[in-house]
């Protein structure tokens, strides 16, 4: 009977699974789903190469969706400027001058 040998164990997939479940879901509008996260404080193992191309293409989706956020932001702050200046003035009358004589 034939086994095939055990795949060697993956330090990195867990955080990466993590990190791309959180972009995924921020992706979705769930932007609370990325706040909390934060890189291991002691790298389990050097990166291999098919690592670092995964976490390159989640920092591409995440940098995508930090612009899609920004060019959003100045859109609803061009709106809300516009709902905030009345689109016409209030005429004034002029003063009056009341002279008392005697």
């Amino acid at each position: 009977m034939y086994t095939s040998p055990a795949e060697p164990w993956d330090p990195w997939a867990p955080v990466l699974d993590e990190l791309e479940h959180r972009v995924e879901a921020a992706e979705s509008g769930d932007l609370a789903a990325l706040e909390g996260w934060a890189p291991p404080a002691v790298q389990p193992t050097p990166m291999t190469a098919a690592d670092q191309d995964r976490a390159n293409g989640i920092l591409v989706r995440q940098r995508a969706l930090m612009a899609r956020m920004r060019e959003e932001q100045r859109t609803v702050a061009a709106s809300m400027r516009g709902m905030r200046r009345p689109q016409y003035r209030p005429a004034v009358a002029p003063p009056i001058y009341v002279d008392r004589v005697g």
